[in-house]
């Protein structure tokens, strides 16, 4: 996936005939033949850095392959006589996107994982395979693959690739902000669309799609219909997840279940034992995500993350819903925003291509409820057949909060109509959505990540629990059993203390990052011209925490330890 600081949109400025209808090619000056001596090729050139174990991330991002190779075969693959010119094509955190322009004038997308990508072979020949299924299967709007090898040792190229056809239309991000309301409509319309066709079939089990010669031991593909009809693909099969959340923050190096699973409660079940497993073998923890953790505040121990992932698995059963519908397993699009849809420029509502399907995987519908990105927005939560309201005392405001306002009614505006489209068309859609309102949702959520982070607002969940435990639909279809835990006072009395404690500790990471505001790092990152400039800052920041929270000097080299924006 493509991190949206360095995205495609940005080629458009650099290359405006490319992404016209016509696809014209630039012209070129002798351009050179041997690729290989393009350093900027085989390493991470993002214009960013990371604030915190650089080498490590740049060392993830560093392939060496044979890029003559790759240029031979992207012109191949269009039966064009030979490459005239090879372009990094924005950059990405996961892998290297090029742009292969023909003596014909032809552009193929040509595209190498990083390490970081995920699993050898398998995430390539999964995204491979879920594109063809997505395009041929399902209808979407997906680019056609031309080449591709999942195997690194029997290629020239010497490196997993994937070469396909330059995505027809403009990156949505170009023409956004300009488009009016109507278009903007018409365009969720269409998103609308496809989503009701995703939804219409479903798998039997949960993981990632492969062709069925791609793996070891496959099991047939069984799909179910929306009209309840069974249909068997033997081309395709299902295999080991290639999701990020079974990736990220080192659980690639991690052994544990990746699936495939037969059962919605397998696959649930297999997340709890994934985080004990990274709880149990990773040397360090990940860094927390959600709060600055360490002395004053918040202390994380392997022994709480342990106990609240039992917690966890004690409670699954009764956490899932009860309507099997929104618990089947589905392919899905859960990274659908602005540079990851190209439109037509005339009629920027036609969706014309849906690129970036590395880490596409079959979950329950209820986890696939994620609305396009650039329909969110930070306020409250929408009623169906209720539209959104200004504020009543909207000509008391100042100007500046009138125009807050007003952005926000306008996106919650946008998101309303998304909302009802998605009661009208796809039901099942909307019901998985609704799901997602509850606690039962929300515990099954929050133990995503336990390894990093939030283990003590889990345990206080938990004991929180106890008080709705009856209500829970879940609960209700079991037959109302009684509660699976007893909690001491002395037990009480720590949970609440360290939740207070997290909770502090996610108001200083809250304050941190509103204070920094674009030197703030994104994923680790922040840009090449802003990286002194952030370092320093956070090394001011994070004397000031510890001035404020009055630490030893004990205290402080622990801060100088498990500080989340240090080497």
């Amino acid at each position: 996936m493509v991190c949206r600081l360095f995205t495609r949109s940005g080629i458009a400025k650099k290359l405006p005939g490319l992404f016209s209808m016509s696809r014209r090619a630039s012209s070129s000056s002798s351009p050179p033949t041997d690729w290989n001596s393009h350093s900027e090729f085989f390493d991470f050139t993002g214009g960013a850095r990371w604030v915190c174990n650089e080498e490590y991330e740049m060392g993830m991002r560093h392939v060496p392959f044979d890029m003559n190779e790759l240029a031979k075969l992207a012109a191949q693959s269009v039966g064009a006589a030979k490459c005239v010119d090879v372009e990094n094509f924005g950059q990405g955190l996961y892998n290297k996107p090029f742009l292969f322009t023909m003596d014909d004038g032809t552009h193929v997308i040509g595209k190498v994982p990083n390490l970081s990508a995920g699993l050898p072979h398998f995430t390539t020949a999964s995204e491979v395979a879920t594109m063809d299924f997505a395009r041929n299967f399902l209808g979407t709007p997906v680019p056609k693959v031309l080449a591709w090898s999942s195997r690194a040792n029997e290629n020239p190229v010497g490196a997993e690739f994937i070469l396909m056809e330059f995505a027809p239309g403009i990156p949505l991000s170009i023409v956004w902000d300009t488009m009016g309301i109507e278009a903007k409509c018409k365009l969720i319309m269409s998103i609308g669309k496809i989503q009701n066709t995703w939804a219409s079939t479903t798998f039997s089990q949960y993981g990632s799609l492969y062709y069925a010669s791609d793996l070891d031991r496959p099991k047939p593909c069984l799909l179910t219909r929306r009209d309840g009809s069974q249909i068997e693909e033997p081309r395709f099969a299902v295999g080991p997840s290639n999701g990020r959340y079974l990736l990220d923050d080192g659980r690639l190096n991690v052994s544990f279940d990746r699936g495939p699973w037969d059962t919605v409660e397998q696959y649930k079940r297999a997340i709890g034992y994934r985080e004990i497993s990274c709880v149990q073998q990773m040397a360090e923890l990940p860094l927390p995500v959600m709060g600055l953790y360490g002395p004053r505040t918040y202390t994380r121990s392997r022994p709480k993350k342990l106990a609240a992932l039992n917690y966890y698995l004690q409670l699954i059963n009764h956490l899932l819903p009860t309507d099997p519908s929104i618990s089947s397993s589905f392919l899905w699009h859960n990274d659908l925003h602005v540079d990851n849809i190209f439109v037509n420029p005339q009629n920027p509502w036609e969706i014309l291509s849906i690129i970036d399907w590395q880490s596409v995987d079959l979950r329950p519908l209820f986890d696939h409820t994620q609305k396009p990105f650039f329909l969110d927005y930070d306020g409250p939560s929408l009623k169906l057949r209720e539209r959104p309201k200004l504020p009543e005392n909207l000509s008391e405001m100042s100007l500046e909060a009138q125009k807050e306002a007003k952005d926000l009614h306008y996106r919650m505006e946008l998101a309303a109509y998304y909302k009802m489209l998605t009661y009208r068309d796809t039901r099942v859609l909307h019901d998985a959505t609704e799901f997602t309102e509850t606690k039962s949702f929300d515990m099954m959520l929050l133990s995503q990540k336990l390894a990093e982070d939030g283990e003590a607002m889990y345990q206080w969940c938990v004991k929180e629990l106890e008080a709705e435990w009856s209500n829970l639909p879940g609960v209700q279809a079991a037959g109302n059993p009684s509660f699976p835990f007893h909690f001491s006072s002395e037990e009480v009395s720590t949970i609440d203390r360290d939740a207070e404690d997290a909770d502090q500790g996610m108001e200083l990471m809250r304050s941190l990052k509103q204070s920094l505001g674009n030197l703030c790092p994104e994923k680790g990152l922040v840009r090449l011209e802003n990286y002194d400039a952030a370092k320093a800052l956070l090394r001011q920041k994070k004397e000031e925490l510890m001035a404020q929270l009055g630490c030893s000097d004990d205290e402080r080299r622990v801060w100088d330890h498990c500080w989340p924006f240090d080497n």
